[in-house]
């Protein structure tokens, strides 16, 4: 059949078209650095998204986190910002897209709800420093902390109500592990788990993110898809995350001793399940120190275990549509503190079996109902209690601000008019020795409270780099500084009629 002219005609121009819409496709997937077209600071973008190939990159660039490639096309489809482009590579657009560093926070909750991994890249030298180096290009950067579901510190992301559990499955010789933890609040568990409890201790928990062995899923026990349900969302890492001898010496590292005899009896599948946790906050942390309590092993049939289909039902902490309010938790939560609605929800979490423990907490209880001003002095306190764990987990991470410290300052107060409340107590409780512990615990330095309130002025940033956290009066340098920078004309102005009154001119 022989083609007509006007065939070939239309043929030609679809395959002109073809062709203009490949040159305008966007290069989506990370080119070689050696590419064309590849600057030096794209360069550097690729080589640090090489070292963190799981994660989304915010790249620090003046005042916007910029992101690039696959980054940018995936960014701007879960933030629904606009995607533009920079640049050409092989002849091909390279997308972009970015956040304003100052609203950063916004759009990272929103990336982390969704089950994103975001790494955080800053400058890490002045142009002086690269100067003095003879480096030419682009200033270092470097990654300084890469935000998880299951590491999360800031109030802005966390419900206050509720633990943010990273969860770790470790095994050795056919025995598993669970170990979790909160980083925020410095909690920090383990538990040897019947592989047949498995899911039961999952759905306790309910954690924000579970960190497995990236061996076949058969190791761990779990089917493709098992823990859908259990967890927020699943990260495989190497399996040298999880040897139970490397486990041991970080945990030994952590506490700084030479044994953790002295803190907890763990098998070998306790110190693989931990240790991951420990190497893993390590690393999103970038080397920052943890402050995390002394681990507490829980041993098997110390609460009560409940399977995830039963647990549902009862609508324990969350009604069948997955609400919280309605469950149990929201009718009987009568808790003035973020720590202690996270402390009831735990517990009711997971019912104790030990009849002593809760005969030991029925007395407390029964201590405030004996003593009605006992009850009355603690709660006047704890009103004014700030969310202490979290405030102390975000400044030992270098992630707090000054109300952080401002926190520290009110609780250390609060604590000490509990201890009060306590020490004068009329009554002989037959809780009197756990109040007594109680209130030696509670009784910090008042000293450090008044130092930290004479610092701090009244009206606090969010953030330090927001300034104007030091009260006037306090230091009289800073003061000068501050009316340089507030008052400049007005002291030119003196200075200008000092300068007439005495030339003249």
């Amino acid at each position: 059949m022989t083609t007509t002219p006007s065939t070939s005609a239309e043929n030609q121009t679809q395959a002109d078209d073809a062709k203009a819409v490949e040159v305008l496709t966007p290069m989506i997937d990370f080119p070689d650095s050696n590419a064309q077209g590849v600057t030096p600071m794209l360069a550097q973008f690729l080589a640090v998204k090489d070292a963190h190939a799981d994660c989304l990159l915010f790249y620090r660039m003046g005042d916007f986190y910029e992101m690039f490639f696959r980054d940018a096309v995936e960014a701007s489809e879960a933030l629904d910002i606009t995607l533009t482009k920079r640049g050409k590579v092989e002849g091909q657009d390279v997308p972009m897209c970015g956040v304003p560093v100052h609203a950063a926070e916004t759009y990272l909750s929103r990336l982390i709800r969704q089950g994103f991994r975001v790494a955080i890249c800053e400058q890490s030298e002045s142009p002086e420093e690269a100067k003095k180096k003879g480096n030419k290009g682009p200033l270092r950067r470097d990654v300084v902390r890469i935000v998880t579901p299951g590491t999360l510190v800031e109030d802005e992301f966390l419900p206050p109500r509720e633990n943010n559990f990273l969860i770790a499955l470790g095994q050795s010789g056919g025995e598993l592990a669970l170990s979790w933890v909160d980083l925020s609040t410095g909690d920090f568990f383990v538990e040897t788990v019947a592989r047949d409890r498995l899911h039961d201790t999952l759905a306790r928990l309910s954690g924000a993110e579970l960190i497995a062995s990236d061996q076949p899923a058969a190791d761990h026990g779990f089917a493709d898809g098992a823990t859908k349900g259990l967890v927020s969302c699943v990260s495989l890492r190497p399996a040298r995350l999880f040897s139970s001898k490397d486990g041991e010496k970080h945990l030994c590292a952590l506490y700084g001793v030479a044994t953790m005899d002295g803190i907890a009896s763990l098998s070998r599948a306790d110190y693989a399940a931990a240790g991951a946790l420990v190497q893993y906050l390590d690393q999103t942390q970038k080397g920052r120190p943890l402050r995390l309590k002394p681990i507490a092993k829980v041993t098997s049939g110390a609460v009560m275990e409940i399977d995830p289909a039963s647990r549902r039902s009862l609508e324990i902490t969350r009604t069948l549509s997955g609400q919280s309010k309605g469950s149990l938790l929201s009718v009987i939560d009568q808790t003035i503190t973020a720590a202690g609605g996270r402390q009831l929800a735990s517990r009711i979490a997971a019912p104790l079996t030990d009849i002593r423990r809760i005969n030991q907490r029925l007395d407390l209880v029964d201590a405030v109902m004996t003593e009605p001003m006992l009850g009355h002095g603690l709660t006047d306190a704890l009103s004014s209690m700030p969310d202490l764990e979290r405030a102390l987990s975000r400044l030992s991470l270098g992630h707090g601000g000054p109300r952080d410290v401002a926190a520290l300052a009110r609780g250390i107060e609060a604590g000490y008019r509990m201890a009060e409340a306590i020490d004068q107590r009329q009554s002989d409780l037959i809780a009197a020795e756990d109040l007594a512990a109680m209130a030696s615990i509670l009784k910090a330095p008042l000293d450090l409270a008044a130092m930290i309130t004479a610092v701090l002025s009244d009206d606090l940033p969010l953030l330090a780099r927001d300034g104007g956290f030091i009260r006037k009066g306090y230091h009289p340098g800073l003061d000068d500084l501050k009316s340089l920078r507030d008052e400049s004309r007005r002291l030119i102005s003196q200075l200008q009629r000092k300068y007439i009154d005495e030339t003249g001119i």
